[in-house]
């Protein structure tokens, strides 16, 4: 008996976008085992002969170092993004405090900039694993910081920098007294406090060389607040709360996947400065691959994928295999496709104990992740 297999219409619903499997049939067969034969190649050298050589296919893909080099891989995009989508979803409206007006404003998320005070001296794996990750751990336990997504980026000097996006706000001078103590492990401040020392032992003394971008005046004010403090308090962190940009989800995701600058990848003699090595982004597990709600498509699911088809306001991509529609999940209850919304709303509230705001009750929701075969 001939063996065939079939796979099921499923659907799997995420935060910006409902993708949809087809039904396909295939007749399963042995894999061609010579995909490994030696493939033969020849050119024309330039005195006429020809030059012929055999090399092993795909060798490429073995000798690939597999290093990221500070780019984001479309894979590893994807991935981020789709993080990026479910910590905006799960990040409920706050207020903050500014100790500077005194007011109070609300906010969603926070994006916090970590930068190192004085010349790099250990590689990034190393500041990653010995700063960076010691300082997750610090604000999940002391802020109650339930989801981040962090992004690696070297800066024009060589040195690594860290973009974090997260759902809670910190004052930012406990932020800015956290990471110097845990960079003071590989003594950052301590090199910091030497340079300084150093560079202003006369008195104050301007660096001519970033009057374009730091005034005189702002630099004398700096200086004023270094010496007061003992150079022991560098300026190394950033935070802001973003409230204000219209389309959150496309601004961060296109700061946080943005490639190397062009300047930074050309060949010099500080080349070596400038290439990044290590991880170059990360989010806590909960959010690094979140599957969906994903259950077989009934008949009821296939009405409400033929409106999100025939919807002239909906984009979509379509394939051999697949659909995927891209409408926030909020816009499911709106353009009454209350199945797929509910759908999703289990989902979120069995996977991450988040009620999504709607007037549909969670508990008439039909049950999320059927058995169906994709």
């Amino acid at each position: 008996m001939k063996a065939e297999l079939t796979i099921i219409p499923q659907i799997s619903i995420h935060p910006s976008q409902v993708n949809f499997y087809y039904q396909y049939h295939w007749d399963p067969c042995r894999p061609n085992r010579s995909d490994n034969s030696d493939e033969y190649f020849a050119f024309v050298n330039e005195d006429g002969t020809l030059y012929e050589y055999k090399e092993k296919k795909h060798q490429h893909l073995l000798d690939s170092t597999r290093t990221a080099n500070g780019r984001i891989s479309k894979t590893a995009k994807r991935k981020m993004n789709k993080a990026v989508d479910y910590l905006l979803l799960m990040a409920n409206e706050k207020t903050g405090h500014s100790r500077f007006s005194g007011r109070f404003f609300k906010f969603k998320i926070a994006f916090i900039t970590l930068t190192l005070p004085s010349k790099q001296k250990h590689d990034d794996r190393e500041i990653i694993n010995k700063c960076l990750n010691q300082f997750l751990i610090e604000i999940k336990k002391y802020y109650h910081v339930k989801n981040y997504v962090w992004r690696a980026e070297k800066q024009a000097q060589g040195n690594i920098h860290f973009h974090i996006l997260i759902d809670r706000f910190i004052p930012y001078q406990e932020l800015r007294d956290r990471w110097n103590r845990i960079i003071e492990k590989l003594e950052y401040v301590s090199n910091y406090r030497k340079n300084q020392m150093e560079w202003h032992k006369n008195g104050f003394r301007v660096r001519e060389e970033l009057l374009k971008t730091w005034p005189e005046e702002k630099q004398k004010k700096a200086y004023t607040a270094g010496a007061k403090s003992h150079w022991n308090s560098p300026n190394t962190t950033d935070i802001h709360s973003i409230k204000k940009i219209h389309n959150i989800k496309k601004y961060i995701s296109k700061y946080m996947t943005k490639p190397p600058e062009p300047d930074k990848e050309k060949n010099s003699e500080n080349s070596e400065e400038t290439i990044q090595t290590g991880r170059v982004w990360g989010c806590n597990r909960e959010i690094s691959n979140p599957k969906g709600a994903q259950t077989d498509v009934d008949n009821q699911l296939q009405i409400e994928l033929e409106r999100l088809q025939n919807d002239p306001e909906i984009h979509n991509y379509q394939d051999e295999y697949f659909s995927c529609f891209y409408i926030a999940a909020s816009d499911l209850h709106k353009k009454g496709l209350d199945n797929l919304f509910k759908l999703f709303s289990a989902y979120m509230f069995e996977t991450f104990g988040h009620p999504m705001q709607t007037t549909i009750p969670v508990a008439q929701a039909p049950q999320a992740g059927s058995q169906g075969q994709r």
